[in-house]
């Protein structure tokens, strides 16, 4: 009777004219529905109007060491690019250097080193890299001979990489090779924000992260808007300028020292949460400089390296500061003379032989 009497009640109130009120509940889903309709119709708007008149298709060019046996583009974001396997003197495991087993056998240390083209050893040959020479030092010291068990070195540096990118390495790659210490070389140029490539309209397209350390910009969502959207790439450029300020340029290099350091400190914490021990190595830009505009540029370099430096002595962290040795052998250790970055054969020795000399302060060799 009670359901009877409501439907007679409803139709009498729709006879008579009167609206029918809908719960709240309804109207708000009702508002929701019309405002994701709204939002839906205003981007796809915005997406045709991107594409027919502001197209955001590539925010850089691939540099020319891009090009070649060298490297290959990773299907990891975060890494961008990666050596190619079985090219030039890699390995299989992507590496440079002689075959390695992912597992470490008994008795063996391993020492995995990890940074830029300088680690790479960029312009010598696998041997004559300071990698190679710190595991020949370390297996034969001294007379010349073996005072320690079996040593390998892993040469894990890339061309290009920066700590954000040598982190993220190390964290899916390197440390599967159990290492016993991780050495992490800083150069000037990893002050500057990381940079990404992704396969943007059948593009590869390299931009600058400026927000490497911000989830909100670095999940799967945000990568499929990028890689996906104009307009999406539109609004991120939008608020990196806004961030870093609008009188920079979107493609122009953003130096942040903080953020670099952030990344070694993220490092150095992965290294001690498996046992590892962990050492920074500085590498700071070669003398002399050809020109003025060069002495400018690079020693805008040296300051916010200084930075660096300061923050290892504040957090305490393993330190070896390559400055004072290419001090005393300035003009000697120099790939090019317009080389400011590459060591020659001749320094990547030097190097080894400071490596090996601050190793052995760190107790590994016991």
């Amino acid at each position: 009777m009670g359901l009877f009497g409501r439907f007679r009640r409803e139709k009498a109130s729709t006879a008579s004219g009167e609206p029918r009120k809908l719960s709240l509940r309804k109207r708000v889903a009702f508002i929701m529905l019309a405002n994701l309709i709204a939002f839906c119709v205003l981007a796809l708007l915005g997406e045709v109007g991107c594409r027919l008149f502001t197209p955001q298709v590539e925010y850089g060019t691939l540099p020319d060491w891009m090009l070649g046996d060298m490297l290959r583009f990773s299907a990891d974001i975060y890494l961008g690019w990666e050596l190619q396997p079985n090219r030039l003197d890699h390995n299989s495991a992507g590496t440079r250097g002689g075959e390695v087993t992912r597992e470490k056998p008994r008795g063996v240390r391993r020492i995995a080193m990890i940074g830029d083209s300088v680690t790479y050893g960029l312009g010598v040959k696998a041997a004559e890299a300071f990698p190679s020479l710190l595991e020949s030092k370390l297996r034969h010291t001294g007379t010349g001979s073996v005072e320690m068990g079996p040593v390998e070195v892993l040469n894990f540096g890339v061309p290009g990489y920066s700590t954000f990118q040598e982190y993220t390495q190390l964290k899916n790659r390197g440390l599967s090779f159990s290492p016993d210490l991780v050495v992490m070389t800083f150069t000037p140029d990893d002050v500057e924000t990381s940079p990404v490539i992704i396969n943007v309209g059948g593009r590869y397209s390299l931009f600058r992260n400026q927000f490497e350390r911000s989830g909100l910009f670095n999940n799967p969502a945000h990568w499929a808007l990028f890689r996906n959207s104009h307009l999406y790439r539109l609004l991120y450029k939008s608020a990196a300028l806004a961030c870093v300020g609008a009188e920079q340029d979107f493609d122009s290099v953003f130096v942040q020292p903080e953020v670099g350091w952030k990344n070694v400190c993220l490092t150095n914490e992965l290294c001690q949460e498996h046992g590892v021990e962990f050492l920074l190595v500085i590498s700071p830009y070669l003398l002399p400089y050809v020109t003025e505009e060069d002495r400018e540029e690079m020693q805008r370099y040296e300051k916010t390296l200084d930075r660096i430096r300061e923050f290892a002595a504040r957090d305490g962290l393993a330190l070896l500061d390559l400055g004072p040795l290419y001090d005393r052998h300035v003009g000697r250790l120099k790939l090019k003379p317009e080389d400011y970055e590459h060591l020659n054969p001749a320094g990547h020795e030097l190097v080894a032989e400071a490596l090996l000399e601050r190793i052995g302060a760190l107790g590994v060799e016991r």
